[in-house]
């Protein structure tokens, strides 16, 4: 074990393997966090650390004793010492270290294999938890009765878990060339530690099962789609059982929430592979188009921030942009009638609201019906998200026109004009794509109600008569359309509706499969 020490990286604090050690190479590189440094760098941590767990074992024994060559003292002296010195001050930061485990535990510890996150941060960093691990392990000779040995086996456990997974978090925030290995071995490296207490069963199999989608994420990133699949499938099998039991343990039901995202992003990255088969795309190459369809636009001063930069954002989506690739070979999906070579995304709304008519006594109110589309590419725009109206066939710019009469006896059936909403809505069929290019949507139904919302507001501050509305966002629907030049073409039936995001889009900078 103390050749084993010998180095310390000094970025995490973990040990460093046998042949780092023993290689005379100027750099070292850690394995559980990735890192390379200067081996001279490494030592001098290594020092500070020593150094840093004798003063700390020195402050804890009575004056005259030291940790070392303990095993030839008294036991009874031992035990006296531990139970006196020891165990208080190795307690308290072991409670704190608890605490802060099930802090841990309780976040989602994944993310897609494109994708960074740093949704949690940690109370303890790496460095400071291998260092109370070192600490513990210093003090381990003291403990005699097999309840002191209890103690300081949980310290080390709970210690070495929580610095791996902390590593792990510090690698979901950065896109490090083969981080996904490294957080495989560090997830194993848990499971195999915690599964030496029956009490962090549920733990453990969690760890294991992360383990197995790690290694996944792994091998899509070097293309090796065949064993990526069996692995994330192997490790969403494991986290459903492990999601199963865990509602009835009263300690780990806190990893309920978490379970259920870890088990989702599984999913994700489960039908990307078959979807990649089943279209014949390489796998690289779906990731890289999932990827550009998930770097969203970050406008509307912050008030989309906790749609567009949720996790859960991430399933919605990604269900969306499979059925859309998949429509390219043997899927369908729900297309409008008409001839363009284009499928272009719309969300699909059926809105009811009311408006006053009519003067003095012949006042009265007037319920709608109207179809609206949404173009399901909008948080892409910081236009659409600051001026929600760019996005939406926008029926209350083209108002039918009313006489001074009309308006007066309360006579108007409607401030609004749909134009041929309805008719492109009542044409849709579940169909293939065929030859026809495929656009991808960006926006989640929940992001597709706000701004709905959003414009519904905005053209009730400019309409008096405007009352009270009841919107119902439904499905994407595909619209067929054409390209002139690099600006999109849509059906007749759109009429004087058609978006103005949709009339300054760029046809050559959309994303479409």
């Amino acid at each position: 074990m103390e050749d084993m020490v010998a180095l310390r990286c000094k970025y995490c604090g973990a040990p460093l393997d046998e042949s780092q050690i023993k290689s005379d190479a100027q750099f070292v590189t850690c394995e559980f966090c990735g890192t390379t440094q200067q081996r001279m760098d490494a030592r001098k941590y290594m020092e500070d650390m020593v150094n840093q767990v004798k003063d700390w074992v020195a402050k804890s024994m009575p004056i005259g004793f030291g940790s070392g060559g303990m095993e030839n003292v008294d036991p009874v002296a031992r035990h006296s010492i531990f139970i006196k010195d020891v165990r208080p001050k190795l307690v308290a930061e072991l409670d704190q270290f608890r605490f802060s485990n099930m802090s841990l535990l309780g976040n989602c510890l994944l993310t897609m294999p494109f994708k960074t996150t740093n949704a949690y941060r940690p109370d303890y960093t790496p460095k400071c938890a291998f260092e109370f691990n070192a600490k513990a392990r210093s003090v381990a000779p003291m403990a005699v009765s097999e309840e002191d040995k209890e103690v300081v086996t949980e310290a080390t456990m709970i210690s070495e878990s929580y610095a791996l997974v902390a590593n792990n978090i510090n690698l979901l925030a950065e896109n490090k060339d083969g981080r996904w290995g490294i957080m495989a071995k560090n997830y194993r490296e848990c499971s195999k530690t915690l599964s030496k207490d029956k009490r962090y069963e549920l733990p453990s199999k969690r760890f294991d099962a992360l383990g197995d989608i790690c290694e996944g994420f792994e091998r899509i990133m070097s293309g090796n789609a065949n064993e990526a699949l069996i692995n994330i499938r192997g490790g969403k099998k494991k986290l459903e059982d492990i999601y199963a039991n865990v509602i009835s343990d009263p300690q780990f039901m806190l990893m309920f929430s978490a379970l259920q995202q870890e088990t989702n992003i599984a999913g994700m990255a489960e039908d990307m592979l078959v979807c990649s088969e089943s279209t014949g795309k390489n796998i690289t190459e779906m990731m890289s188009i999932v990827s550009k369809v998930m770097d969203v636009s970050n406008a509307g001063g912050g008030k989309w921030n906790f749609l567009l930069k949720g996790q859960d954002r991430y399933w919605d989506v990604f269900r969306e942009i499979s059925a859309a690739i998949s429509a390219t070979a043997e899927g369908a999906i729900p297309i409008a009638a008409g001839d363009g070579d284009i499928l272009m995304p719309f969300w699909e709304v059926d809105l009811r609201y009311t408006f006053t008519t009519g003067k003095l006594w012949k006042k009265k109110s007037v319920e709608v019906k109207e179809d609206l589309l949404i173009c399901a590419d909008f948080p892409g725009s910081d236009d659409c998200l600051e001026r929600p109206s760019r996005a939406v066939t926008d029926i209350f710019a083209d108002r039918p026109e009313c006489s001074i009469k009309d308006s007066f006896l309360g006579n108007e059936v409607s401030i609004s004009a749909g134009q041929g909403i309805g008719r492109i809505q009542d044409s849709v069929s579940d169909n293939g794509a065929g030859s026809r290019k495929v656009i991808l949507p960006m926006s989640t139904k929940r992001e597709a109600e706000k701004l709905m919302l959003a414009y519904l507001d905005e053209r009730a501050g400019t309409i008096q008569q405007f009352k009270l509305c009841d919107p119902v966002v439904s499905r994407i629907i595909y619209v067929p359309c054409r390209l002139q030049g690099n600006r999109f073409v849509l059906p007749k039936d759109f009429g004087v509706l058609v978006p103005e995001h949709i009339k300054e889009l760029d046809g050559s900078s959309v994303l479409m499969v």
